[in-house]
């Protein structure tokens, strides 16, 4: 009769043979709003490699980065380790640029960002136009943050930051907010890779559609 401990060992090995999935980490500075989104969207898709991490609301640009690199740093220690572990292949910062005033240290987030190779998902001014494109296309600027917000509500009026039922009102238009985004982003900013004057745009469609494109392999 094979042990319980062999039996362990031998699933381990296993696991070990098989060529481990890629992982994925995404760093937050909003404490509710983008955690909710970006972990229903990973346990919708079932991805259980990805991570979401937050830094905390009213987090600073440039804490999200250091996070990241942090994160990465312990994951290879991590990998170093383990059969089944790997380190993470693409790092995702998610940061909302604000308005009418960024943050102080944006501009410093995004180049230290980008000498880590690091991947910047900016939403200007914040991660609510994204929401929005679900539900229409607009290219309209917006003068402050809350009034993105408050053109939220107009499309769903029971959102709030902490609202936990809007993924599941807004996934099925996943497709529509992706081609929104990128029509804005073509006509409007002319396919612009950094966000910070392009008041609205974002690029988190380049997350959701990584994501989707991962959970079909």
């Amino acid at each position: 009769m094979v042990s319980r401990k062999q039996r362990n060992i031998d699933y381990e090995r296993k696991e070990a043979s098989k060529e481990p999935r890629k992982s994925i980490l995404i760093v937050c500075e909003g404490k509710k709003t983008e955690p909710i989104y970006f972990n229903a969207l990973k346990e919708t898709l079932r991805l259980i490699m990805v991570d979401v991490e937050i830094v905390g609301e009213g987090g600073a640009p440039i804490t999200v980065v250091n996070r990241a690199i942090a994160r990465r740093e312990e994951r290879k220690q991590i990998a170093s380790k383990s059969l089944t572990k790997t380190e993470y292949e693409v790092i995702y910062c998610v940061i909302d640029v604000e308005a009418p005033t960024p943050h102080e240290s944006l501009a410093n987030a995004v180049s230290k960002a980008k000498d880590n190779k690091l991947e910047v998902i900016l939403s200007n001014p914040c991660f609510e136009y994204w929401y929005i494109l679900h539900f229409r296309k607009t290219s309209a600027p917006f003068s402050r943050s809350r009034d993105a917000k408050s053109a939220l509500r107009r499309e769903h009026s029971a959102y709030s930051e902490s609202d936990t039922t809007i993924f599941n009102v807004v996934y099925p238009k996943t497709s529509d907010a992706i081609r929104h985004s990128k029509e804005v982003l073509n006509e409007q900013h002319n396919d612009a890779e950094d966000l910070r004057d392009c008041n609205p745009s974002t690029h988190v469609h380049k997350i959701v559609e990584y994501l989707q494109n991962t959970a079909q392999q």
